[in-house]
């Protein structure tokens, strides 16, 4: 086999998904992005944009750099609306591929006028998710599109996913490589234990367990982090040549946002929106309608429809709840954590935990069987 064959053989094997899990993917993410991720804070945020003066205007490397000032706030709105449109149809899956891409383009266009006062957040993730899911055919279940009977063509495509997996492990190695570049690997400074200061004392974030981390005074601990932080940064380039060993990375990435958030109270929740991707979410489907199916007493088809229709409302009630009290700013004040960000890097972590004793107990069984 040829070399060019071997690669596909590699693309095609490496995730492979069905129609029912795309769809449940598709329901999850656009409700994330819609209670959580929708870039800005809303029309005051957009309105103060639109006045800044142009000696303000320094947008990012890309498209914004073809501007030479914030556009008029008819525009931030214009863009808003295009982009809760969107969303809305590719959670319905309505024209799923040209709603996602559009949702995705929107949130691009967002991103880049906000980050045009000179202060840029990774958050590049929430629009390629929906931009690159487009084409892996993830409105044909649980959508409008599958009623309608369009596409035609709608096979589940994996390869999306392998795309996004090669684009987080290459944001990871980035970030890890000059970590080796800037000394991190000198056993006579500590860089994670300088950075806790400085989010401290300088950026006063001192919310969770950041005082306690902050008088942790030891060498070897704060050491050995920084070894890690760039083994798991830079290995992550790795991983990407198998799911299960990519998978794996991803539970070490959700312990590793549960530390910063604790320590340093950062959250990197956009990056959750990608990483909900690589769960499986073939079996979530079946569990979801086994569930329904016990506490319905109905079968058929329309269950397979009605189950999933229950699980996209109670996520709502759920999102709807965390949303309004992350809104009433009633805990971490001396940070600018959000609530709903701790709920659900928290409830990431209880996921990977849970995860990682259904594994262990699996592999016990097998052994006791084989005995």
């Amino acid at each position: 086999m040829s070399n060019r064959g071997l690669l596909n053989q590699w693309i095609e094997n490496w995730c492979r998904v069905s129609a029912e899990g795309l769809g449940l993917m598709r329901i999850f993410s656009s409700l994330f992005i819609l209670f959580f991720l929708i870039p800005g804070e809303g029309a005051l945020h957009f309105a103060w944009l639109s006045t800044m003066p142009a000696d303000f205007f320094s947008p990012p490397p890309g498209p914004m750099m073809i501007l030479d000032q914030f556009p008029p706030f008819a525009v931030f709105q214009a863009i808003h609306t295009i982009l809760m449109v969107s969303l809305i149809a590719m959670l319905a899956g309505y024209r799923t591929k040209w709603a996602s891409i559009l949702t995705g383009v929107s949130i691009l266009l967002l991103q880049g006028l906000i980050f045009s006062v000179g202060k840029v957040n990774h958050e590049i993730l929430i629009a390629v998710v929906p931009a690159a899911m487009a084409f892996s055919n993830w409105g044909g279940r649980f959508s409008i599109d599958s009623i309608r009977k369009e596409p035609k063509n709608s096979e589940p495509e994996s390869w999306p996913l392998l795309f996004i997996a090669i684009l987080i492990a290459f944001m990871m190695f980035t970030a890890g490589f000059p970590k080796i570049l800037g000394g991190w690997l000198d056993p006579s400074t500590q860089a994670t234990y300088g950075h806790l200061l400085n989010q401290f004392f300088v950026k006063e974030r001192q919310d969770l367990l950041a005082a306690f981390f902050v008088q942790f005074d030891n060498v070897i601990f704060w050491e050995f982090l920084d070894w890690a932080t760039i083994l798991f940064e830079v290995g992550f380039l790795v991983s990407v040549f198998k799911l299960k060993w990519f998978r794996i990375f991803l539970c070490f990435a959700v312990l590793f946002h549960f530390s910063t958030m604790m320590s340093l109270n950062i959250a990197f929740l956009p990056n959750f929106l990608a990483y909900a991707l690589f769960l499986n979410w073939d079996r979530i489907y079946t569990f979801n309608h086994q569930l329904y199916k016990r506490a319905t007493g109905k079968l058929g088809e329309r269950s397979k429809h009605r189950s999933v229709l229950a699980a996209a409302l109670i996520l709502v009630v759920l999102f709807a709840i965390v949303r309004w009290m992350s809104s009433m700013n009633l805990a971490l004040t001396r940070s600018d954590l959000l609530l709903h960000e701790v709920v659900f890097i928290s409830g990431a972590v209880l996921v990977v935990v849970v995860m990682a004793l259904m594994t262990i107990r699996k592999k016990t069984v097998s052994q006791h069987q084989n005995r």
